[in-house]
C-alpha cells in the first residue's frame, strides 16, 4: 500500500455504530516563527463496540499524539488541523468544557505510559483512586475503596490494603503502571485508550494485564485504542492494526493478516526488526569465572513511622542466597518480573548497594572486603549501562564530558588525552563528528543509550551489567543498539551481566539464562536448553505468556506462536521449590537445592512442602 494512497476507515457492523471514529485527522506542530509542521496526516479508523484496535509505529510515528488528541490533552503548540473525531457520534471537538469534563475518566479512560507523571507524589494510592468513582459515580468512600481493592487484586498487587494507604514513590514502575490500570478499569469506561501500557511490565504480568483488557472487552463492549511498539502482544490481543510511519497510515487490516502478508515495505521493516534467535558463535573462556557470586543475600529497610522510632526498623531482603557465576565473554541474562532482584544483583555486582551477606569474588578476590583504593580499581573493570538513559545523563554537560567522566580515575591520563579518547568512543558507537559538543536532550532515546554504552566501555572494563538496556526503545531502535552491544562484546571481549524481563531479547543474545522470582533463582542454564526444555513451572510460565513471531518458512510473511513446551516432571525425590512462583500450590520448606537436569542446566528443587499457599501471587 502507498503511503501517499488515502485509506478510508472501514465500515462497523451493527445499528449502534462506531464508539469511536477519526475520520481525516492532520494534528501540526506550532513552530515558533509562525509556521505549522503536520505530525500526523490524513488518519482515518473506527473502532466497534468490543473491538481493539492497535496503533503500531516507531517513536515519533504519531502514534500519541492520535490518541491524546480523543481526549484533548495534546501537548502545548500542537493542534488539530482538521478531520473530526466522534465519540458515541458526538463530535469531541465541538464539546464545552463541562460536557468533556464528565467524559474524561468516565465513559473514555486513558492509561498513561509513564505512571509515576499520572500519579499525584503528594497523595495517596486510595485517595487518588478512589476520586473518579465518587466523582462520576457518586460512590460513598466505602464502596469506592472496596471496588479499588477488587481491581488491585486482578492486577496481582500483592497487599492491596496496603497499597492503598502508600504513597506512589514507595512502589516500582511496574507496580506503578498496574495502579494505573486498576484505577482506570475500575470506571468501567466505554473506550479505553491504553498508551503502551505494559512497557514497564514483565511478560507474565504483561499478559494478566492484557487479558483483564480484553475480558473488559469481550463483557461491556469497551472499545480499546492500544497504543503500542510491541508487535508480539498487538498480535495476540488486536483485531486490527494501523501501521504509521512520521504522521502517514503505511497499512492497515485485521491484525492476523498484516503480520502474515504485510503488503508495505515499512511493515516489513518493522517485522524483520523483532529480536530472533541467533547461533551463538562466540564461546566463553573455559576454566575459572570472572565473577562469583556465592549465597548472596540483600537487605533493604522498610520505611517506619516516625513517631515509632524506639521500634527496631524492619528489613525486606531483596535477593536470598543468590548463586551465579559469568565468564570471560560471556553474556548471562538474568530475567524475571519487576521486584524480582534482578536489578539488585546488578548493583551490588558494582557496588551500589551492599550485600548482606554472601561473598562476590572477581578474578578470584573478594570485592566484598575492598578498601576505597582496591574499590576505585575495580570499578574501572565494572560498569552498569542503567536502563533510563535520559535520567543517567547530566544534561548540563556535553556528551564528550559525560563520556570522559568514565576515565576520571585512570591514572597518568591528561584532560586532553581524556577528551579524545571519550571523542573516539562515540564514533565507535555511531555518534562521530560533531555528536561530542551536542547535549543529551538534543538525541534521540537510542542515541542517548549509546552513549551510556560509550560511557561505560570507555575506560576498557571487564564485564557490564546492562540494566534493561533497550526495554524502552521501539523495535528499530532496538535491533540497531543490540547489533551494537554484540559487536562491541566481539571488539573488546568484555563480559556481560544483562538484565531484563523481554525474552525475545535474551533468545537472541544471551548465552547462559538465569530466572528469578522474589530474590530467589529459580533456573539457570545454557539458553538453548531454558527455551527448548525449561523444568521449573515458573520458567514455563515465563516463556508460554511471552508472545513470539516468527518468520514462515519459504515466505514473506509472518505467524504468531505459542511457547510448546510441557512440564517435566522434578528430579526423583524432591519437588520444585515453591517460595510463591506456584499459585494454589504448597510452600516449600528451608533453603532450595540447585539440581543438575542435563549440562550446566540446574533447577531449584526441595525435599517437600511445609504449609498451603492460601492466596495467589
Amino acid at each position: 500500500m502507498n503511503a501517499a494512497t488515502p485509506i478510508s476507515a472501514p465500515a462497523t457492523d451493527g445499528s449502534k455504530g462506531p464508539v469511536l471514529a477519526i475520520e481525516h485527522l492532520d494534528i501540526g506542530l506550532r513552530k515558533p516563527g509562525g509556521d505549522t509542521r503536520r505530525i500526523v496526516m490524513d488518519a482515518n479508523f473506527s473502532i466497534a463496540p468490543g473491538e481493539m484496535l492497535a496503533l503500531v509505529g516507531e517513536s515519533g510515528s504519531g502514534k500519541t499524539m492520535i490518541a491524546r488528541a480523543v481526549l484533548r490533552l495534546l501537548p502545548p503548540g500542537v493542534v488539530p488541523l482538521g478531520g473530526t473525531i466522534r465519540y458515541a457520534g458526538e463530535d469531541l471537538a465541538r464539546l464545552d468544557a463541562a460536557r468533556l469534563r464528565a467524559l474524561r475518566g468516565n465513559a473514555i479512560g486513558m492509561v498513561f505510559q509513564e505512571p509515576m507523571v499520572s500519579l499525584n507524589p503528594a497523595l495517596r494510592i486510595g485517595v487518588q483512586m478512589t476520586e473518579g468513582l465518587r466523582l462520576h459515580r457518586g460512590l460513598r468512600y466505602d464502596a469506592a475503596r472496596k471496588r479499588c481493592l477488587e481491581l488491585l487484586e486482578r492486577v496481582r498487587i500483592a497487599d492491596p490494603l496496603a497499597c492503598l494507604d502508600a504513597y506512589p514513590h514507595q512502589f516500582s514502575g511496574g507496580m506503578r503502571q498496574r495502579i494505573m490500570l486498576a484505577s482506570t478499569l475500575a470506571m468501567e469506561p466505554r473506550l479505553l485508550i491504553a498508551d503502551e501500557p505494559t512497557t514497564a511490565l514483565d511478560a507474565i504480568v504483561q499478559k494478566e494485564v492484557m487479558d483483564i483488557m480484553a475480558q473488559l472487552t469481550r463483557e461491556m463492549g469497551t472499545a480499546v485504542l492500544l497504543v503500542s511498539h510491541d508487535l508480539g502482544m498487538v498480535a495476540r490481543y488486536a483485531q486490527r492494526v494501523v501501521v504509521l510511519c512520521r504522521g502517514e497510515t503505511m497499512e492497515m487490516g485485521e491484525t492476523g493478516r498484516v503480520i502474515a502478508d504485510p503488503q508495505h515495505e515499512y511493515t516489513r521493516k518493522l517485522l524483520a526488526s523483532l529480536p530472533a534467535r541467533a547461533e551463538r558463535c562466540r564461546t566463553p573462556t573455559p576454566g575459572e569465572a570472572l565473577v562469583e557470586i556465592r549465597d548472596l543475600d540483600v537487605d533493604f529497610g522498610k520505611p517506619s513511622s516516625p513517631f515509632a522510632f524506639w521500634r527496631k526498623r524492619e528489613t525486606f531482603r531483596a535477593v536470598r542466597g543468590a548463586n551465579l557465576d559469568l565468564h570471560a565473554g560471556e553474556t548471562l541474562a538474568v530475567v524475571g518480573e519487576s521486584g524480582s532482584g534482578k536489578t539488585t544483583i546488578g548493583r551490588a555486582l558494582v557496588r551500589l548497594v551492599r550485600e548482606s551477606g554472601g561473598r562476590i569474588r572477581f578474578e578470584g578476590r573478594d570485592i566484598t572486603a575492598c578498601g576505597r583504593r582496591e574499590l576505585d580499581a575495580y570499578r574501572l573493570k565494572s560498569q552498569m549501562v542503567f536502563q533510563d538513559p535520559y535520567s543517567s545523563l547530566d544534561p548540563r554537560m556535553r556528551l564528550v564530558e559525560i563520556v570522559a567522566e568514565g576515565l576520571r580515575c585512570v591514572p597518568a591520563l591528561s584532560k586532553q588525552e581524556r577528551r579524545a579518547r571519550a571523542a573516539a568512543m562515540l564514533a565507535e558507537v555511531g555518534l562521530p563528528g560533531d555528536f561530542a559538543e551536542r547535549f543529551p536532550h538534543e538525541l534521540s532515546g537510542g542515541q542517548r543509550q549509546r552513549v551510556c554504552i560509550a560511557r561505560a566501555i570507555v575506560a576498557g572494563p571487564r564485564f557490564l551489567v546492562a540494566d534493561e538496556a533497550v526495554s524502552a526503545l521501539d523495535v528499530t531502535v532496538q535491533k540497531q543498539v543490540l547489533a551494537l552491544l554484540e559487536d562491541l562484546q566481539r571488539k573488546f571481549g568484555f563480559a556481560y551481566l544483562f538484565i531484563t524481563h523481554d525474552l525475545g531479547v535474551v533468545e537472541q543474545i544471551a548465552d547462559r539464562v538465569a530466572v528469578i522470582y522474589r530474590g530467589r533463582i529459580l533456573e539457570t542454564g545454557p539458553r538453548d536448553a531454558i527455551f527448548a526444555d525449561a523444568r521449573h513451572p515458573y520458567t514455563l510460565r515465563l516463556l508460554q505468556a511471552t508472545p513470539r513471531i516468527r518468520r514462515i518458512e519459504g515466505g514473506a510473511g509472518y505467524r504468531l506462536e505459542q511457547h510448546e513446551s510441557r512440564a517435566q516432571p522434578p528430579p526423583e525425590g524432591y519437588v520444585y521449590f515453591n517460595h510463591g512462583s506456584l499459585p494454589g500450590q504448597p510452600l516449600s520448606a528451608g533453603e532450595p537445592q540447585m539440581l543438575a537436569v542435563g549440562p550446566n542446566h540446574y533447577v531449584a528443587c526441595a525435599v517437600g512442602a511445609a504449609q498451603t499457599q492460601e492466596t495467589s501471587t
